[in-house]
């Protein structure tokens, strides 16, 4: 069975985003963790999540104890939390342990 790279991206700065939001018209924003317990057990779906939306969207990972203020800005209510936006704009939320389905249903309107 061929394995391939992550496609998950981990965000280094919020310039990242900014460009990020530009080039693609589809994210996931997953606010989260790696101390988190419900943030690991999401780490799966995460990653299933991101080869699955592969040329349709990208999934952003950030830590919000790093880029607090994207957390305040977003509104984040505890992690894991997860954004779905569409051409910039916020199409969907969700928190805590979610199925993949929930998940791909925010950017898809």
């Amino acid at each position: 069975m061929l394995t391939l790279p992550s496609k998950l991206i981990h965000l280094k700065s919020e310039k990242d985003l900014d460009k990020l939001m530009d080039k693609h018209t589809k994210v996931i924003l997953d606010f989260s963790t790696d101390w988190c317990p419900p943030c690991r057990v999401m780490e799966g779906t995460v990653a299933n999540l991101s080869f699955e939306l592969e040329g349709k969207a990208v999934v952003i990972k950030i830590d919000p104890e790093k880029f607090k203020h994207l957390g305040d800005q977003y509104k984040i209510k505890g992690i894991p939390y997860f954004i779905g936006i569409t051409n910039k704009k916020v199409t969907g939320r969700a928190h805590g342990i979610v199925p993949i389905h929930q998940l791909k249903n925010m950017i898809n309107e």
